[in-house]
Formats: structure tokens, C-alpha cells, sequence
């Protein structure tokens, strides 16, 4: 769109400046071949008419220099123009890229930054199971000596209970056997083995 913009204002200079020369030079042209016809005839015949047509030339030629010239011109503009626009977008282009590169290792540093949070969040937990695994399992031993001890506690307490019946049951058989024997008049035979007996008895509950 710009191109074709920059080359018809360049056709349009040109063509303002060849209808200003036209107009200038054409009429004075002929003015000055019909002011000097006749001088022109007696001397040299058609010497005027040859002198227009070299005025023509000449202005052919300097009108196409002038059309190159401002074609050269007008085309370098353009061409600056078009390379200073190419580069601007280069430069965009190249600053688009480096901002998308800064972008891709920002989140490469975050997701490196979170693969190491999730691995300390994964150690930490699996350092606390473990833990709450130790601690379970200890309390569990523990409570399985506590009950041990209060068993053998209990046990040990039923054990006394029954040799304290014991001990009773045998002080009362004594007695009864020492009332037999007073009652009865034993002999000191038979005196001998109740003792003896007991004896037997008492040791039997050590």
C-alpha cells in the first residue's frame, strides 16, 4: 500500500512538471518561430523550424533527466523507508523472542522451584510417618508392659490371698488336732507324727 502510494506521487510530480513545461515553453516557441519566420526563410529556409524541434529535444531530454532524478530519489526514500520498517519489525520480532525466552526460564525456575517443594513436602511426610509409626509402636510395647505388670501384680497378690487362706485353714486344722489329742489322750506317738504333719503342712507353704 505504501509503495504503490510513493510511486504515484512520483508520477504525479512528473507529470506536473512536464505540463509546466509544456505550457511555458510551446507558446514561447512559437511565438519566437512566427516573430522570426521570415528572417529564418530569407536565411537560412527552415533553420527555425529545425531550431523548435532542437528546443523540443532538449526539453525531452531534461524532462526524462528530471524524471530519473526524482524517480532515484523518491525510489531511495522508499526503499529507506521499507528497510528502516523491515528492521523496526526485526527489532520487534527480536525483542518478542527474547521476552518468550525470558518467559519459558521463569517457569522452568518455577517448576524446578516446585519439584523441589513437592520432594521436601514428600520427605517431610514420609519423616512424620515414620515418626507416628515409632510412636504408636512404642506406646503399644509400653501398654503391653503395663498390663503385663499389673497381671503379675494381680497374680502375685491371688498367690498371697491363697497362702494366707492357707496358712488359716492349717492354723484351725492345728487347733482342732490339738483339741483332739487333749481330748482324746494321745499317745506320744501320736503326738510326734501331728507335729510332724504339721511341720509337712507349714513347709509346703514356703
Amino acid at each position: 500500500m505504501s509503495r504503490g502510494k510513493g510511486l504515484f506521487e512520483i508520477f504525479r510530480k512528473v507529470f506536473l512538471l512536464v505540463g509546466t513545461f509544456v505550457l511555458v515553453w510551446i507558446p514561447a516557441g512559437l511565438i519566437w518561430a512566427s516573430e522570426h519566420g521570415g528572417e529564418a526563410a530569407s536565411h537560412e529556409g527552415g533553420g527555425a523550424t529545425k531550431d523548435l524541434i532542437a528546443r523540443f529535444i532538449n526539453f525531452g531530454l531534461m524532462v526524462i533527466i528530471l524524471f530519473v532524478v526524482i524517480r532515484k530519489s523518491s525510489m531511495k526514500d522508499f526503499f529507506s523507508a521499507r528497510r528502516e520498517s523491515i528492521r523496526k519489525k526485526l527489532d520487534e520480532l527480536k525483542q518478542g523472542k527474547e521476552l518468550a525466552e525470558k518467559k519459558v526460564r521463569e517457569l522452568e525456575q518455577q517448576l524446578k522451584a516446585f519439584e523441589e517443594e513437592k520432594k521436601q513436602i514428600l520427605e517431610q511426610y514420609k519423616a512424620e510417618g515414620l515418626a507416628e509409626k515409632e510412636r504408636i509402636i512404642k506406646e503399644a510395647k509400653e501398654r503391653a508392659e503395663q498390663i503385663l505388670q499389673q497381671a503379675e501384680f494381680t497374680i502375685q497378690r491371688e498367690l498371697e490371698a491363697a497362702r494366707a487362706r492357707l496358712r488359716e485353714e492349717v492354723a484351725e486344722l492345728a487347733a482342732k488336732k490339738a483339741e483332739e489329742i487333749i481330748s482324746n489322750q494321745i499317745t506320744d506317738k501320736d503326738q510326734e507324727h501331728l507335729v510332724s504333719e504339721f511341720i509337712e503342712r507349714v513347709e509346703k507353704l514356703h
